[in-house]
């Protein structure tokens, strides 16, 4: 439950009380539809969490946390005693994680240090989400709100005075116009596509190797031949150094409707095959790269084959491709044990607080890795694997309905905030190195821009 703010509750100073009505006055106002200008500072309005709706009024500063003296009480699992704080400094309003357990997001991110807020920014700790809204009305500064008569060097009294001829012969020249532009554009249409046929016959990509990249470009690329990419029709191939350790290709697949069409070959070697996605998209697929067909040190070559094209023109599409590597520790058993019962502690808490979850996967991995250089496995590995498998599959199954919960109220409902909400929410789930947190973030990041 969210306490109330520092403008609401109740104080002996009558300072505190003048400030109370002033801004009691500013509310009702507004309700009246009263024009009176807002003072300077900012607003924290609760958008998700127990009290949805809930505004709070500041100055200058607020801290939140759900112990006694924080302008903003939050008494719910996943805050901490002192969680964050909003202040200024220099004229820009920032806002600050105290050290908190769980963290603080700015727009979905986790913030490392202090930031810079934006109006309309989205600050979440644990499960209450605000939106920040900075009350700082210039006057006499030209708004959408501002009267046409209000601005200097406007005369709105003054209107055009065509005569009625000069009317007719200007609606028949612009009707002509219309016509002959709509001409234009269905016979550029025609050659356009014309011209796009050729350009894709010329230019396939399928024999030509891609360097593998970590760089949002590359992750963010499709590779196939379907919408969103036509210039690899038989197939894609990516190559990449190996540094040691474990490597793992993981990708996202899309058309694959017959059982071995599209086949993964490491160096020429038939290592899996692309799983039946059908028309759907299915993110979060792996498969182990073999280390005895691993050479550190060297660059290596993978290849996704479409083995139905040529002759035929099956449509299908690669995504979010990463081949992660990672170094494998000396064996520590004991150590391992410690991290799993602290990792399955953090599986059993993922209802209570959404980061619990990816908490959890990190520390199964790292027990698994600390096992990984041993001659023989005992039966902790396979449980961890086991646990592994299980808490990726949770978090992929959060992504996608997060992404079709988004797209849903984006595309059918017209509800921009909807949306928005729906990526802040399943962010929380992820951190900045997961394919799944970076196109969330992209999804959000294109919507800020929209604004």
């Amino acid at each position: 439950m969210v306490g109330a703010s520092h403008l609401e509750r109740s104080s002996e100073s009558s300072m505190a009380a003048g400030k109370r009505g002033k801004y009691s006055r500013q509310r009702a106002a507004r309700k009246a539809g009263a024009r009176e200008q807002p003072e300077e500072g900012f607003i924290l309005r609760v958008i998700d969490g127990p009290n949805e709706g809930k505004e709070y009024f500041f100055e200058q500063e607020a801290s939140i946390g759900r112990a006694e003296g924080n302008t903003v009480l939050i008494v719910e699992p996943g805050i901490s005693r002192n969680h964050a704080r909003v202040y200024e400094e220099l004229g820009a309003f920032m806002l600050e994680d105290l050290g908190s357990g769980n963290g603080s997001r700015l727009n979905g991110e986790k913030i490392e240090a202090p930031e810079v807020l934006r109006d309309g920014d989205y600050i979440t700790l644990s499960q209450t989400t605000f939106q920040f809204s900075v009350l700082n009305a210039i006057k006499g500064e030209i708004t959408a709100e501002t009267r046409l008569g209000e601005i200097d060097g406007i005369d709105k009294t003054s209107e055009s005075q065509t005569p009625p001829l000069v009317k007719r012969l200007l609606g028949t020249l612009l009707r002509k116009i219309i016509c002959v532009s709509a001409l234009l554009l269905l016979v550029g249409g025609v050659a356009y596509k014309l011209l796009a046929k050729q350009t894709i016959a010329i230019f396939d990509q399928s024999d030509v190797p891609m360097a593998y990249s970590d760089s949002d470009a590359f992750f963010n690329a499709v590779f196939g031949y379907g919408k969103y990419d036509r210039s690899h029709k038989d197939r894609a191939i990516v190559t990449f150094e190996y540094l040691g350790g474990r490597a793992t290709l993981q990708y996202g697949a899309w058309g694959v409707d017959k059982v071995g069409e599209v086949k993964i070959m490491l160096n020429g070697e038939t290592i899996s095959q692309v799983p039946l996605t059908m028309s759907r998209w299915i993110y979060g697929l792996k498969v182990m790269l073999p280390r005895s067909k691993l050479k550190k040190g060297k660059r290596h070559e993978l290849v996704f084959d479409n083995v139905r094209n040529p002759p035929n023109s099956d449509p299908w599409s690669v995504c979010y491709v990463q081949v992660i590597q990672e170094a494998i520790p000396q064996p520590n058993p004991k150590e391992a044990r410690h991290r799993f019962e602290l990792a399955k502690k953090a599986w059993e808490d993922r209802e209570i607080e959404a980061g619990n979850a990816y908490t959890a996967l990190v520390g199964f991995k790292k027990a698994r890795d600390l096992l990984e250089g041993l001659a023989e496995k005992p039966e902790l590995y396979q449980e961890t694997v086991d646990y592994i498998t299980k808490t990726d599959k949770e978090l992929t199954r959060r992504f996608q309905e997060g992404l079709f919960s988004f797209r849903r109220a984006e595309k059918l409902e017209k509800n921009a905030s909807k949306a928005r909400l729906v990526l802040l929410r399943t962010l929380r789930y992820f951190r900045k190195d997961d394919f799944r947190y970076r196109e969330l973030k992209r999804y959000l990041d294109e919507m800020a821009e929209a604004r």
